[in-house]
């Protein structure tokens, strides 16, 4: 169980081009700590899974994305938001998502969707 009693404490984590996902992957870990092994292991999974939705896995990353990471009383919800990779821009949301981005946020969040436009967002809620 964790020690966080207010309504929650939020985290920005900015990754741009020059950060590898594994210090993304090791932010989100570090800054889960006191949950436990499943928890942050998912969310480290499901944090690079929603970067790697937004800037699409062919292209890289060349605009920074912006990783919101929010501690609530009984779940940690994550938001990847950058500008959209989709090929027609519009990002939007009944657009799929790619490879196997549905199947693992549909087995490791709790609860998940999409906010669509040019400037798309991505997110994922665990509970704990």
């Amino acid at each position: 169980m964790t020690g966080i009693t207010s309504p929650a404490v939020t985290h920005r984590v900015r990754v741009d081009p020059a950060r590898s996902m594994k210090s993304v992957t090791d932010d989100v870990q570090a800054l889960l700590e006191e949950y436990g092994d499943d928890p942050r292991r998912s969310c480290a999974l499901l944090a690079s899974e929603l970067i790697a939705q937004i800037v699409g896995r062919e292209q890289g990353l060349e605009d920074p994305v912006d990783l919101t990471i929010q501690l609530r009383v009984d779940a940690i919800r994550l938001e990847a938001t950058g500008a959209s990779s989709s090929p027609s821009g519009s990002g939007g949301p009944t657009e799929r998502l790619a490879d196997w981005g549905e199947y693992l946020l549909d087995r490791l969040a709790d609860r998940w969707g999409i906010r669509g436009g040019p400037y798309r967002g991505i997110w994922a809620e665990v509970r704990v």
